[in-house]
């Protein structure tokens, strides 16, 4: 019997307003924080601290399909602080760069 497998897949969106009273727009994806369902992930990340250390953990562990549900800006923004692996830094940086090329 053949076990089916379930991508990640972003469900929905939240909004988070930052300090500065712009905001953020963020996927929902099951599995980057392990423990929260769709509905506890989509009040926390309306929270500027958890939306920060939501995106760094994405940086690290994310697919490349799911990374660019986020915006860039805010990708970039938090890139140093992720400490990625050099190698997955380079992936990503290059899949940011030729996504606004495209």
């Amino acid at each position: 019997m053949r076990k089916p497998y379930r991508f990640v897949e972003v469900t929905e969106f939240a909004e988070c307003e930052l300090s500065d009273g712009s905001k953020v727009r963020l996927p929902v994806v099951m599995g980057i924080f392990k423990h929260a369902t769709a509905d506890m992930l989509r009040e926390l990340l309306k929270k500027p601290a958890v939306a920060k250390k939501y995106t760094i953990e994405s940086l690290r562990v994310a697919p490349w399909p799911v990374m660019r549900e986020f915006p860039r800006s805010w990708l970039m923004l938090h890139l140093e602080e992720a400490d990625l692996r050099p190698t997955r830094k380079a992936a990503i940086l290059f899949m940011l760069n030729a996504s606004v090329n495209m």
